[in-house]
C-alpha cells in the first residue's frame, strides 16, 4: 500500500483568511503586524522555511497559538517531523480543548509512525461534525497500518464521500491517495463496494488535472492495485481499470505510461502462466523479458541483475531451438498477449527470418558468457555444449513446473520467486516485493 500524508495551512474563503490573518496581526505590536503577513504569505507560496524562521522570531516575542500552527505546518511540510510534534504537543498541552490541535498532533504521530497513537488521538474525533482535510486520510491510514482493515476503510471512504456530494477536490493528490488505499480495501475485504466505488473514482479523474505529480500518483494506483491479482477473481477487474485508464489517455507523461504498459504485461504474465498453449519454457522467457524490462535496476543487488541478464540470455537460446519447432507459437503470443510480444518482438522476428543464424548467435554470447565466471575458466567447448543441450532438455517439457536457468557451471537452477519478498519490487514502486507485486 502507499499512503500519501499531505498537510497544508488549512484553506478557507479569501476574505474569510485575510480577516483572520489581519486578527492574527493584532495580537502582535505594530511593528510585528507586517512579519505576521509575511509568514503567511511565505507559506502561502510554499516558501516553508522562509515561514518558518519568520514564525520563530514572532513567537521570541509572544507567543500566539495561530502562529504555532503555522510554524508546526511548515516544519512537517519540510518533512521536520520531530520539530513539528513538538509545537503541536505544546498546544495540545496548553489548550486541552481545542479539537484542531489534537488533530494535528495525531496526524503528525502517523507520520513519525506512531499509528497507536495517532488512532487513540484521532479516534476521539471520529467521525468529524464538519468536514477537515486529510484527517481521514491520517485516521485511515494509521488504522490500516494496525491492522483494523474495516474501519480504516470506513475512514478513507469519508473523504471520498465527502467529494462526491459536494464536488469539492481539496488536494487531488490526497484525494487520489484515499480512492487508493479504498479501492484496496474494497478488493482486500471482499465488501462488494469495489465497482461503485470506482465509478466514483473515474468521475474525479475526469476532473482532475493531470499535473506531472498527478501522472505519479496515478501510476502508482496502478502499481499498488496491480499487485492485488494474486485473486484471481480480480483480474478481469484490473484488466477493465487500466483499459479504461489507457482509453482515456489520462497518463502522457514517460514514466507513468511505462507503468501503465507494465500493468498490461504484467495481467498477460497471469493469462499465459494458465494457458495452456504457453508452454514452462515460453512462459518464463516471456517473463524474464518482461523483469528486464521493468525492473529498476538502480534497486537491485549486482548479483540479482547478473541473474536476469542470465535468465535472459539462456532462455533466448532455448527459444531459438524451440520455436522452429513450433512456428505457430509466435503468431500466438503476437495476436493473445499483444503486451509482451512487444517486448519480445524483434528477437522472435530474428528467429522467424533466420533461425539457424539466430541460434549460432546465442550461442556464441552465451558461450562467452559462461567462459567468463572464473569457476569456467578450464571448461571446454564440449562440455558447454553438453551442460547447454542438457538444460534444453530439462526445459523443453510442456509443464508448468519451476523454471531452470542455465547458470554456466553444469548446474541448472530452479527459478521460484525471481525477486526475494523483502527485495525491490520490480515494477518500480519502491515498496517491497512482498507489499507490492509479490506473489
Amino acid at each position: 500500500m502507499m499512503s500519501r500524508e499531505i498537510i497544508t495551512v488549512k484553506t478557507a474563503d479569501e476574505e474569510l483568511m485575510k480577516a483572520e490573518i489581519n486578527k492574527v496581526a493584532a495580537s502582535y505590536p505594530a511593528s510585528l503586524a507586517r512579519d505576521v503577513r509575511a509568514a503567511y504569505s511565505a507559506a502561502e507560496k510554499k516558501e516553508y522555511q522562509e515561514s518558518a524562521e519568520i514564525c520563530s522570531r514572532l513567537l521570541d516575542q509572544k507567543v500566539v497559538p495561530e502562529i504555532q500552527v503555522l510554524l508546526g505546518n511548515d516544519y512537517f511540510l519540510q518533512g521536520q517531523f520531530g520539530p513539528a510534534e513538538e509545537v503541536f504537543s505544546d498546544l495540545v498541552t496548553d489548550y486541552p480543548e481545542v479539537m484542531e490541535y489534537h488533530i494535528y498532533h495525531g496526524r503528525v504521530n502517523h507520520a513519525l509512525g506512531r499509528y497507536e497513537d495517532a488512532v487513540k488521538e484521532l479516534g476521539e474525533f471520529y467521525p468529524l461534525e464538519e468536514y477537515l482535510p486529510f484527517y481521514y486520510t491520517s485516521y485511515g491510514d494509521s488504522l490500516q497500518q494496525i491492522g483494523k482493515l474495516r474501519q480504516s476503510r470506513e475512514a478513507f471512504y469519508a473523504d471520498v464521500e465527502y467529494f462526491d456530494k459536494t464536488g469539492e477536490i481539496v488536494s487531488q493528490e490526497m484525494l487520489d491517495g484515499a480512492f487508493q488505499n479504498l479501492l484496496y480495501l474494497d478488493i482486500t475485504l471482499g465488501n462488494r463496494k469495489y465497482p461503485e466505488d470506482l465509478q466514483t473514482y473515474y468521475r474525479f479523474l475526469e476532473r482532475a488535472e493531470m499535473t506531472d505529480m498527478m501522472q505519479e500518483y496515478l501510476a502508482g494506483t496502478i502499481v499498488c492495485l496491480c499487485g492485488l491479482m494474486r485473486s484471481k477473481w480480480y483480474r478481469p477487474l484490473f484488466l477493465e481499470f487500466i483499459t479504461h485508464i489507457k482509453n482515456a489517455g489520462l497518463l502522457t507523461n514517460a514514466g507513468p505510461q511505462k507503468t501503465l504498459e507494465s500493468a498490461f504485461a504484467s495481467w498477460e504474465s497471469f493469462a499465459y502462466h494458465e494457458d495452456n498453449r504457453i508452454c514452462s519454457l515460453v512462459e518464463t522467457y516471456l517473463s524474464s523479458n518482461y523483469r528486464k524490462a521493468y525492473l529498476r535496476e538502480d534497486l537491485l543487488r549486482e548479483d540479482d541483475k547478473k541473474m536476469v541478464d542470465a535468465e535472459v540470455l539462456s532462455y533466448e537460446w532455448y527459444m531459438c531451438r524451440y520455436v522452429p519447432e513450433h512456428w505457430d507459437i509466435l503468431d500466438y503470443i503476437r495476436d493473445t498477449y499483444p503486451y509482451s510480444w512487444a517486448l519480445t518482438s524483434a528477437f522472435l522476428e530474428e528467429i522467424r527470418t533466420d533461425a539457424q543464424k539466430t541460434t549460432d548467435r546465442k550461442l556464441e554470447e552465451l558461450y562467452s558468457f559462461s567462459k567468463a565466471l572464473p569457476r569456467n575458466r578450464d571448461m571446454t567447448r564440449g562440455q558447454f555444449m553438453e551442460s547447454v543441450q542438457r538444460a534444453y532438455k530439462a526445459v523443453s517439457a510442456d509443464k508448468k513446473e519451476p523454471a531452470y536457468v542455465y547458470d554456466g557451471d553444469g548446474t541448472y537452477k530452479k527459478i521460484q520467486a525471481k525477486v526475494g519478498r523483502n527485495d525491490p519490487c520490480p515494477c518500480g514502486s519502491g515498496k517491497k516485493y512482498k507489499k507490492c507485486c509479490g506473489r
